[in-house]
């Protein structure tokens, strides 16, 4: 990631929408929170991440204000002119800043993940401007917003740029970089139309050269402030901002999802109200918790003692995020809280330990392992981060710390704590195999010759056009495959069925049960094939409908995509009850499948609504307001 690349925030707006606020003080000085403006912000998430020079260019009765505000750590280019657009105020930093630089809008808070995404791709960038693309706005943002239009054929370029185009494609985010060759395209357009040239004209300048690049920052955070409820919809934007950075990279999949939204609910409530408690408190109580837990695990208390140890999951959070939130981050913390996190994990081990007691063979070297695995897993993390090698792609695998503490808060309430310990025991282990392998991957990666490529063989055979055509022959092919393989099951199943493969005392497995787990496998297997299809074809529909509603493509691609998703797992909820049928393991399997099914129609669920909001809550907040409005003045 490059971190040593100067900044330009152009804050030389007069903010006429905003008055007569913006008459007592320019825009980027409006709070977020008492005492923290909107330049405060950007400026504090550029510095996060390693970038020293900055430049801020400004209306010259701005200076003082800003000269007072941040001293030596910015350096102000002031503007000449009192009337001009903002492709001036970046042809300012252009002449002053030599060599490569990015451009941040004094009015837009974002997320530091949408920074740093940016940041990670520009030492490959070729182009002369490299944008933002959010392929989902609201409804609203995509009115005001600066829409780019994507070439078709190279996806990775931007063919043009301008409010009034249709947004199809998305929207860009002020986010912008400039190569080198930038500066060309700026002098141009400020040579064609003067002061008055906006950021859009260099940018279509480029952009019919095809030197306009983009990267796709969709899901992540960011709002530009134009009027006063913009201001106020940014202030809410702050604060989910602020707790979404909360969650750390390193955060297993409970943690992300369970207990960053407990952890951090508490630690902003306590921000808020600027209520400091020192992080190796927090730590030390987290700890103590632990160790409560691990008492009442001792003397089989199962259903406190597992509630105690996912409390002190949720609570060790929360050291961290009170530390960044008031900014009290310091490596004592850091040392004594994964101190402490051993200790707890080895006391809970132990307290497993003692509600199994006595101890047979196996269950003792389980034990040990389980031990062992609360520090191999950090240990193999850290070699592999000493090695240079990105752990990122193995920590979907559910051994972590977080992982570990749930399963036994689950397995302790329902009364089977010796599995929590087999699984801490044995699980890992495919968290060690899979390090090996990346390792070894990385390391063949760094050994292996250059190869060099010459293109497509010659004559290169044209693709067919017709997508809607090539998509929809591979739908029905793959329905027709659906058909004829179930057709051939159940034309085969009475033939086979009825012979017995395992025979127990009260139960036994029969060719039918295969027969189940057969069918059940080719739904899954071609669904998930249609479901590829019905993909594609749903890009093309997007289009259409995204022309006409003035919503981007990618809005209803992904809207649709959810609805298909909720349905199939309604489907496969439906369906699962037919595994109840299969002997020894049917009825616990039927269970799991549709309680799996039920959680993702769900989240899926979820996410349609919150998605829907997202895109049309201007017309959801207008329509509140006109119904306020008719309910505070009644018609007589």
């Amino acid at each position: 990631m490059a971190t040593n690349i100067p900044v330009a925030i152009l804050a030389a707006g007069k903010a006429t929408r905003l008055k007569p606020y913006s008459d007592q003080a320019p825009k980027f000085m409006m709070e977020l929170e008492p005492g923290v403006t909107i330049l405060d912000f950007i400026i504090e998430r550029v510095k996060s991440l390693g970038i020293t020079k900055i430049f801020i260019v400004a209306r010259p009765e701005y200076t003082q204000t800003l000269r007072e505000k941040f001293g030596d750590e910015v350096e102000i280019l002031e503007t000449e002119l009192e009337t001009f657009e903002n492709l001036y105020s970046m042809g300012l930093a252009a002449e002053k800043i030599k060599g490569k630089f990015l451009v941040l809008m004094s009015d837009h808070i974002f997320t530091r993940d949408l920074l740093k995404t940016v940041l990670n791709r520009i030492d490959s960038v070729k182009e002369a401007f490299l944008v933002c693309l959010d392929r989902e706005p609201s409804l609203a943002s995509a009115e005001e917003g600066l829409k780019l239009k994507l070439d078709d054929m190279d996806h990775g370029k931007v063919v043009e740029v301008g409010k009034s185009l249709a947004p199809i494609y998305g929207i860009d985010t002020g986010v912008i970089f400039c190569n080198k060759s930038a500066r060309k395209y700026i002098r141009k357009a400020l040579k064609q139309k003067g002061p008055n040239a906006k950021i859009k004209d260099a940018l279509n300048l480029a952009a019919a050269d095809g030197q306009v690049g983009f990267v796709d920052v969709t899901g992540f955070l960011w709002k530009d402030v134009d009027t006063l409820q913009d201001l106020e919809k940014a202030r809410d934007l702050y604060w989910r901002i602020l707790k979404e950075e909360l969650v750390r990279p390193t955060d297993g999949i409970i943690s992300r999802y369970l207990n960053r939204p407990i952890s951090s609910t508490f630690s902003l409530m306590l921000y808020r109200k600027r209520l400091f408690i020192s992080p190796n408190i927090i730590s030390a109580l987290s700890f103590l918790i632990a160790l409560a837990g691990s008492i009442f695990l001792a003397i089989r208390w199962f259903l406190i003692g597992g509630i105690l140890v996912q409390a002190s999951s949720i609570i060790d959070g929360m050291d961290g995020e009170l530390a960044r939130l008031f900014k009290r981050t310091s490596k004592f913390g850091g040392l004594l809280d994964s101190l402490l996190d051993r200790l707890a994990d080895l006391s809970i081990i132990l307290g497993l330990a003692l509600a199994l007691w006595p101890l047979n063979v196996f269950t003792a070297l389980t034990v040990i392992l389980a031990s062992a695995n609360t520090i191999l897993v950090s240990y193999v993390t850290h070699l592999l981060k000493s090695a240079r090698i990105d752990p990122d792609a193995i920590r979907s695998i559910p051994v972590t710390r977080d992982v570990r503490l749930f399963v036994i808060f689950l397995m302790a309430i329902l009364g089977f704590p010796e599995l929590a310990l087999y699984y801490i025991a044995f699980a890992p282990f495919a968290y060690y195999i899979a390090g090996i392998y990346i390792a070894r991957k990385a390391i063949m990666e760094d050994l292996q010759p250059s190869v060099k490529t010459t293109g497509a063989p010659w004559p290169e055979i044209p693709l067919e056009k017709n997508i809607v055509k090539q998509t929809l022959s591979e739908l029905v092919g793959k329905l027709l495959r659906l058909i004829i393989a179930l057709l051939i099951l159940r034309l085969v199943e009475p033939i086979l069925s009825g012979f017995t493969l395992i025979s127990l005392e009260d139960a036994a497995l029969t060719s039918s049960d295969v027969f189940i787990v057969i069918e059940t496998s080719l739904i899954i297997y071609f669904g998930y094939a249609i479901l590829l299809s019905i993909k594609k074809l749903a890009d093309v529909v997007a289009v259409r409908l995204a022309t006409r509603v003035g919503v981007t493509k990618e809005t209803f691609k992904r809207l649709f995509i959810d609805i298909i998703y909720a349905i199939l797992s309604l489907i496969v909820w439906i369906y699962a009850a037919g595994l109840a049928r299969i002997s020894l393991i049917g009825d616990v399997l039927s269970k799991i499948v549709m309680t799996v099914a039920a959680v993702f129609f769900f989240i899926t669920l979820y996410r349609i609504g919150k998605r829907t909001y997202h895109v049309f809550a201007s017309i959801y907040d207008k329509l509140i307001e006109r119904l306020a409005k008719k309910l505070s003045h009644p018609t007589p």
